[in-house]
This record gives structure tokens, C-alpha cells and sequence, in this order.
């Protein structure tokens, strides 16, 4: 456990420059990268912030100053990216974190680190759980705060409501919370969609060909041109948000990710067409996650469509509004954004026992899915 805890803030390494970036520096926006610093040195790595930043850029660790979370193994090799979950705008998985954590893993969870309007992101370590509340290491330097997650965010809520974005890194795999209790009768299954951990072949969102990218900010502008213009914003797309990309197949496109002076032709869950600039986004597989900042000029743009969301791991999609083996489609991870295809009395059923929504995944993927499983995108 060498080097734990470590800082952003310090003096040694704070004026670097992050990455690939050109001015963003690691005391500004190296949250992320200190906090990987901290996972690795945990496991038995002995690496400070700038020696870590530099083995991560020799290692295609880094889209611009964004760091690939998921390239972590690259410089410490017992260290393994285990999951990433989103949850922004929905109570987080708590029994997830719990489970993870006792199984031996560590979560890197982003919060938002002021009760100022707007989004400021920022991550930290959850190592322990501490009754309702979680120990960790905050990568700011800020000795006079809590060193507790409710302690210092609690102007946010619970920990539930505190935690945006959780990544899991662990050694071996990810210890998942238990599934209920079954009986091992011969009688049937009782008539009830139930959330159950997710399995190596439970994470798949769709089966679409194409290539789904996500923002890697807050607030991206989805514009009706390839160009920058102050006329041709369509929207402002929050950075949960899945997007097709149309045209380009998928070897193509991403050739492009990261890229200055290119742009994707994508669809977003409700349909909408649009071009969004590809140095500002990244494929959902490889997440290159960093500092999000909502600018306040460009607050995401409110669903105009009936669009939710799942509240558990490994939902499913189903052919018919009907628990059996026959109606399965695919499972789908918690998180997973969904247009509601029904009309407007389909908000009533969300949440509710027993209730199912017609709906489509964003690569246009049709099913039902358990209303008690899912929660309404604001």
C-alpha cells in the first residue's frame, strides 16, 4: 500500500500537464489520474502521480487529458478494470459497492464536489464501508473536511444520491451482491421480473453492429452541420448519453475517436439525428473518463420524449410483457437508457409492480421491459 494517500494538489506534480493535454494540469483536473495512482499503489504498485501519468501517456493511456480508466493493467499489471456503472440522475447501486468491497475491490466514484448550480465533477476512492457512510481518499488535499463520503458531499444526500459514476478495479473478478433466494421446488416461477447480478454474458447492451459512443463532457452540443456555428445547435447532450453513429461502420469510426476536425453523424435514444464533434467523445467499451464540467452555457437539454432508464443489473428485455424463457431478448446493465414507445399513460406505470413498458435501446432494439425496473430521465 505504498504512496496511499496521494494528492493532486501537491506541489511536486500539480503544474504537470495531464496526458496528452495542452493546458490542463494535473492540480486543475488530475482527480482521475490521482485516484488510479492510489488503486494501483493499494495493490502493491509504488508509483507517484507523475510517474504514473507518464507510463499511462507511453501506454496509450490517455484521449487528450482524458484518462482510459480502463488501460490501468497497462502500468500496474495485477490490477484489473472490473466495471464501470452510471448513474446520474438515479440512486446508485449501493448493495454493488458493498459487495465489491468486500470481496476486496476498491470504487473510484465521481461526485459532485460543490452545492453551487451545476455540475462539478470530481472523483475520490471508496475503500471501506462505514456504516451508512463510506472511507475514502479524496485526491484534493483538504485536511480540515471529513474524510467520509457523506462527511464531506453530504450537502448532496446519502451515499446513494452522492455517487454519479462508480468504476470498480480489483484483482481476479468482481464479487457481485447475491441474488435472492429461490426455491428449489418444482413448482413454477413465480411471475416476477427480478434484478440479479450481471454475468460475464449478462453485460451485453444490444447487438447492434454499429458503433455506440458516449460524451466526455457534460453538455456536448449535437449541431445539424459538421461545423462549429452558434445557429446550428440541436441540443446539449448530458455525458450519460448513447449515441449510434450512422454511416461510418464501426472499424471506421473509431479511427476517428479523439481526433480534431472530425465528426460523427450519430442518433441519440429519442431519435434525433445530428452531428457531434469526435475529439469529445469515446466508444462506451473504452471509456476515457476525466474531469466532467457542465458548462453553464450548455446545461443538457431535457428529454422531449418519455425515456428511462434501469435501476438494477442485468434487466431484461423481453419479446412479449411475460417472464419465460421464450420472451427473452437480452439483459441489460444498469443504467441503460430506453425510449418508451407507449403513449402518455406509460409514465403511470413507472415503478409499479407488475406493470411492463413497450421500448427501444438506442441501436433500435424493440421489447418490453419490467416497469418495476426502471426509473423516468429527467
Amino acid at each position: 500500500m505504498a504512496g496511499i494517500p496521494l494528492y493532486q494538489n501537491d506541489p511536486r506534480w500539480e503544474k504537470s500537464i495531464m496526458g496528452f493535454g495542452k493546458t490542463e494540469t494535473i492540480g486543475n483536473l488530475g482527480c482521475l489520474v490521482t485516484s488510479l495512482t492510489m488503486v494501483g499503489n493499494y495493490f502493491g504498485g509504488n508509483e507517484t502521480v507523475s510517474s504514473f501519468n507518464e507510463k499511462m501517456k507511453q501506454n496509450s493511456g490517455f484521449q487528450g487529458p482524458w484518462v482510459k480508466a480502463f488501460q490501468i493493467s497497462a502500468v500496474f499489471p495485477n490490477v484489473k478494470y472490473q466495471k464501470r456503472i452510471e448513474c446520474d440522475n438515479q440512486d446508485a447501486p449501493l448493495e454493488e459497492i458493498d459487495a465489491a468491497l468486500a470481496g476486496g475491490s476498491l470504487a473510484v466514484v465521481r461526485v459532485d464536489y460543490s452545492p453551487a448550480a451545476g455540475i462539478q465533477s470530481h472523483w475520490v476512492v471508496v475503500h471501506k464501508k462505514d456504516g451508512s457512510d463510506y472511507q475514502m481518499w479524496d485526491p484534493y488535499n483538504s485536511p480540515e473536511k471529513p474524510p467520509t463520503l457523506v462527511g464531506r458531499f453530504g450537502f448532496a444526500g446519502t451515499a446513494a444520491q452522492i455517487i454519479q459514476e462508480i468504476i470498480f478495479f480489483g484483482q481476479g473478478d468482481l464479487a457481485e451482491p447475491k441474488p435472492a433466494k429461490t426455491s428449489t421446488s418444482s413448482k413454477p416461477a413465480p411471475k416476477a421480473e427480478t434484478a440479479v447480478p450481471a454475468t460475464p454474458t449478462a453485460t451485453i447492451q444490444d447487438d447492434s453492429d454499429a458503433l455506440i459512443i458516449s460524451p466526455t463532457v457534460n453538455g456536448l452540443s449535437m449541431r445539424d452541420q459538421p461545423k462549429i456555428s452558434g445557429s446550428n445547435v440541436l441540443k446539449y447532450l448530458p455525458q450519460s448519453s448513447k449515441l449510434v453513429v450512422l454511416k461510418d461502420d464501426a472499424a471506421t469510426a473509431r479511427t476517428k475517436i479523439g481526433k480534431r476536425n472530425n465528426w460523427f453523424h450519430v442518433r441519440d435514444i429519442e431519435g434525433k439525428e445530428g452531428y457531434v464533434a469526435a475529439w469529445y467523445v469515446t466508444a462506451v467499451a473504452n471509456p476515457a473518463l476525466g474531469a466532467h464540467k457542465t458548462s453553464q452555457a450548455n446545461q443538457p437539454s431535457a428529454p422531449s420524449k418519455l425515456v428511462v432508464k434501469t435501476s438494477g443489473s442485468s434487466i431484461t428485455l423481453r419479446t412479449e410483457p411475460r417472464i419465460d424463457k421464450s420472451t427473452f431478448i437480452i439483459y441489460l446493465p444498469f443504467g441503460t437508457e430506453l425510449l418508451v414507445l407507449e403513449g402518455e399513460e406509460a409514465a403511470s406505470k413507472i415503478g409499479q409492480k407488475d406493470q411492463w413498458l413497450n421500448v427501444q435501446t438506442v441501436s433500435g432494439r424493440k421489447g418490453y421491459i419490467a416497469a418495476w425496473f426502471v426509473k423516468k430521465v429527467s
